[in-house]
């Protein structure tokens, strides 16, 4: 299994169960769409989505709220590029990149959950959370699963 997630070389190469590759693109358009959404839809994404509550904010606050927002998009656009270029040249990182990508949730939702963050009741973005967390789980799980052996039946 450590083979698998960290493998000696990176290449084309997988041996996990399709299904993991289908998810981690999934994730990888999600992260994508939602990260460039978030940096050109900053302020409606920030009070809709997120649920933050900016108009509580004076001007100075609301800047710099929203520029972290940005940034932080960005990263995501990033993570998302980097998931692109495994998926299309080096599969054999496939359960790497799900391993960081469950490591950096995981992260994110700790943080969240450090500090007391002002939101709205019923953020979607919270719910959307959870359920990437899943998918992100379960494809690690089926990535590191055998695959199916060409011609068995």
């Amino acid at each position: 299994m450590l083979n698998r997630l960290f493998p000696r070389h990176a290449d084309n190469t997988y041996q996990g169960h399709v299904a993991a590759l289908w998810l981690a693109g999934a994730l990888t358009f999600l992260k994508a769409a939602v990260a460039l959404n978030s940096i050109f839809n900053t302020r409606r994404v920030a009070m809709g989505a997120d649920g933050i509550p900016l108009a509580r904010f004076g001007p100075d606050a609301q800047s710099t709220i929203l520029s972290l927002f940005a940034l932080n998009a960005f990263g995501w656009l990033v993570l998302a590029l980097v998931g692109l270029a495994v998926l299309i040249r080096w599969r054999s990182l496939v359960p790497f990149l799900l391993l960081i990508s469950l490591f950096e949730q995981l992260g994110r939702r700790f943080i969240v959950q450090s500090h007391d963050i002002v939101r709205a009741d019923t953020a979607i973005a919270t719910i959307v959370t959870w359920g990437a967390l899943g998918v992100v789980v379960l494809a690690l799980i089926l990535s590191l699963l055998p695959g199916r052996v060409r011609g068995a039946v």
